[in-house]
């Protein structure tokens, strides 16, 4: 699973408890219990002539007082250049013309940004002397943040840790142990650790020399279910076949919902279903099914 997917994934699988860690106002007034995730394959007529996909948006309610239906944009960037603002605006613009919806927009940094960490960016247009647009987005610099600060908060924030700054190189070992230990011993199903875990063991890479201590760290007692796990230093048989089973469980899921919405399905889709190897290739197939009326133009 490439590093991309691998984030996009997180986020579906964990968009309450992201959106409560970095921005607990906001989630707040959020209702996840009955989130979904509308069709994304949009915005085919960009003036660079290549499509262009919003990485995460999800549909939910508003809680009280008179609750609503928003959406929530996410965009994962490894390295924001000058005029991303813009880029946020029209993606902005494209989901509330999409959907008639309200936008809740986010970015997401890989590295650089605000040296808070969590802020708020703008993008402002200006037009013969007068301020024309100003858009503001969440913006959430992982770099910017304190490992130390986030690894015990949750499994979620262990995770995501491995993107922050880490400290003192000689510390790095233990905290990394401290990582995959919030993960491992939490009570989420073994799916989900295992996003977790990989985005650690994507992130937070070892030499050579640094696995062979890492090891003899671990052999401690305080960190025994580190232990009992390979995936701490990287099997990655393990984690190819969990990879694998994801892969299968979304062919079976495409299936049912294609054979629930046109009827059994003739042996050359199912064929060309089986032979899809990427999660999100699937996962763009799976987001196409609700607005579909054939086949066709699903896959």
């Amino acid at each position: 699973m490439g590093a991309d997917q691998l984030f996009k994934e997180i986020l579906r699988n964990f968009l309450g408890e992201f959106v409560g860690l970095f921005l607990p106002e906001a989630a707040s007034q959020l209702d996840f219990e009955a989130l979904r995730f509308p069709n994304r394959e949009l915005f085919k007529g960009f003036p660079e002539g290549r499509p262009r996909e919003p990485d995460v948006v999800a549909k939910l309610r508003t809680l009280g007082g008179q609750s609503e239906m928003v959406l929530v944009h996410i965009e994962v960037q490894a390295d924001v250049r000058s005029g991303f603002g813009r880029r946020m605006l029209e993606y902005y613009a494209l989901l509330w013309l999409q959907f008639d919806l309200p936008v809740f927009p986010i970015l997401l940094r890989l590295s650089g940004g605000d040296p808070k960490g969590v802020s708020v960016a703008e993008h402002r247009q200006t037009l013969l002397g007068q301020e024309i647009v100003r858009f503001r987005y969440a913006s959430i610099a992982l770099a910017r943040l304190s490992a130390r600060e986030y690894v015990e908060a949750s499994p979620l924030a262990a995770a995501k840790s491995a993107l922050m700054r880490r400290g003192k190189n000689s510390e790095e070992l233990e905290l990394r142990a401290r990582m995959l230990k919030r993960v491992l011993t939490s009570d989420l199903d073994e799916r989900r650790k295992y996003l977790l875990v990989n985005m650690i063991e994507t992130y937070f890479e070892l030499s050579p020399e640094e696995e062979e201590s890492f090891r003899r760290l671990i052999a401690r007692k305080e960190y025994r279910e580190v232990q009992d796990t390979k995936l701490t230093w990287g099997d990655k048989l393990i984690l190819k076949g969990l990879e694998q089973g994801i892969v299968q469980g979304k062919r079976e899921t495409l299936k049912r919902q294609l054979t629930a919405k046109f009827g059994p399905l003739p042996k050359e889709t199912e064929a060309r279903i089986d032979a899809v190897s990427s999660a999100e290739e699937l996962d763009r197939y799976l987001d196409r099914v609700l607005g579909a009326k054939s086949l066709r133009e699903v896959c």
